[in-house]
């Protein structure tokens, strides 16, 4: 029997006219010269005025690459993609827009992608044919007590830390202010609030979607509870649109901020990385830490930063006892901050400037050798950071299948290794030097990885990798919810394993 989904029609199909219907009529109204024509998957072509008189202006904003506001709408974070040039974007402020650009796309077979942050590593929010973009679908609206906060899909980090801060509360998600909330939640949501409050995906009450018959469904623990599961770490973009969220919200208002920082020779950056992974993911859960590592002027530069929820008393006795107290060299920097939570999210915002970016990933299920240490920095390229984030805490109060998110029980910390440069001319010599690097480590780790740094490289191994033994439940949610798989990209959830 064919599961029956929970969900509230979205009228206005009948306005959609497939390519052929709306050529004849554009042929017999004499302005088949000033049409715009849009290329399906198979090549045909589809007119856009199709999708033009199905929208209401006053919902929806159509861009072509001719127009001025298509380039501005087009930046991406990571300029490796910025080839990839939509035909149409259409900026939606309503539900109802989405579901008639999802309905168009799919009547008339166009590629489709869907945007609001912009910082894919891989692109995946933009396509050939159509974007939906719902960056003007931004809204945040606390309820009375500030318990729980509706945020729409266009959201970003920032704004939404800024409403909830000028309340006392929070969510805990990630550092960059301008990542989209929507894909940072889907693809698990780590941050420096991680360790006491668990993932963004763990705060998440409800969401609202579009799905590719342009009807509306809601998810949660009640209604369409797999489809609640499968988008708690299942990734953006498998789905549908995903219009709202709702999270439970938490109350912080203040926080301290630390930054420890070495320079040393290979023997003692092993050692004080093998202290990390021994302290970090055991640590108080109101102590969250990175471990970050580059090479600098023929020594090799680890950085202990975080934010704690703790007494500043207790954090620094943790810092002395577990590393001052273990390390023979003195560190160059050693601070620790009494701050407000948005004096610390601007701390941590970093350089937002778009440019051209490779990211990959490791999870480290049990404490790496010092021979694995030692090969993680005697291998690491110059211009290459690692960044060692830690687990436990909060993570482990769910189980690895409790949601999608697959990474929680067993799991130490994440590493990313990460690389940006400016000129395109250089982009296929830092890649080979990443990947060379990636590759030489891989007898030391998991073989899984996290979806927020979503990896081409992978191959046919991705699904694996970032959901490990969800994949299998995934994989039928995706197939009950989107049985045609309309909504998809290179490292979607797959029809089968």
């Amino acid at each position: 029997m064919k599961k029956q989904h929970k969900h509230q029609n979205i009228n206005r199909r009948d306005l959609l006219k497939t390519a052929g219907a709306f050529s004849s009529f554009l042929l017999l109204d004499s302005i088949l010269a000033q049409t715009l024509w849009i290329s399906s998957a198979e090549g045909s072509q589809v007119p856009l005025e199709s999708l033009r008189s199905a929208l209401n202006p006053n919902q929806a904003l159509i861009l072509i690459p001719s127009d001025k506001m298509y380039a501005p709408m087009q930046t991406m974070i990571n300029r490796r993609h910025e080839n990839i040039l939509p035909q149409v974007r259409v900026l939606c402020k309503t539900n109802e827009s989405v579901a008639i650009c999802i309905q168009w796309a799919k009547s008339n077979n166009v590629p489709l992608a869907m945007r609001n942050g912009g910082h894919s590593y891989e692109g995946f929010s933009l396509s050939p044919g159509l974007v939906i973009d719902i960056r003007e679908m931004n809204s945040i609206d606390l309820n009375q007590d500030a318990s729980s906060v509706l945020v729409s899909g266009g959201a970003l980090l920032g704004n939404v830390y800024e409403t909830l801060s000028q309340r006392g509360v929070v969510i805990p998600a990630g550092t960059c202010p301008t990542v989209g909330i929507t894909g940072h939640t889907t693809g698990g949501g780590y941050g420096l609030l991680t360790r006491p409050l668990g993932l963004a995906c763990d705060s998440l009450l409800s969401a609202q979607l579009i799905d590719a018959r342009g009807q509306q469904i809601t998810a949660n623990e009640n209604e369409n509870p797999d489809l609640f599961w499968a988008l708690r770490g299942g990734g953006s973009g498998s789905f549908g649109v995903i219009t709202s969220l709702q999270f439970k919200t938490h109350q912080i208002s203040n926080v301290t901020t630390f930054i420890v920082r070495w320079r040393v020779g290979l023997r003692e950056a092993t050692h004080i990385a093998s202290l990390w992974q021994q302290w970090a993911p055991q640590a108080p859960n109101g102590i969250t830490s990175l471990l970050n590592c580059t090479l600098r002027d023929d020594q090799i530069q680890l950085t202990l930063v975080g934010q704690s929820i703790t007494t500043q008393n207790k954090l620094k006795a943790e810092i002395k006892t577990h590393f001052l107290d273990q390390i023979q060299s003195s560190p160059v920097t050693y601070k620790v901050t009494p701050k407000t939570f948005m004096e610390a999210v601007n701390q941590f915002a970093g350089n937002d400037a778009p440019y051209y970016i490779k990211g990959k990933s490791d999870y480290v299920k049990q404490a790496h050798s010092k021979e694995a240490l030692s090969a993680i920095f005697s291998q690491m390229p110059s211009r290459v950071v690692v960044i060692f984030d830690a687990y436990g805490g909060a993570i482990r109060n769910k189980m690895d299948a409790d949601t999608a998110f697959a990474h929680r029980e067993n799991t130490i910390c994440s590493i990313q290794y990460y690389l940006q440069w400016e000129n395109a001319a250089d982009s296929n010599k830092y890649l080979g030097t990443l990947r060379k690097y990636y590759d030489g480590l891989r007898p030391y780790m998991s073989g899984y990885a996290y979806f927020n740094y979503c990896d081409l490289d992978l191959g046919d191994n991705y699904a694996r990798a970032y959901w490990g033994n969800n994949l299998e439940k995934l994989v039928a949610v995706k197939n009950s919810y989107d049985p045609d798989h309309f909504f998809t990209h290179a490292q979607g959830i797959p029809k089968r394993i």
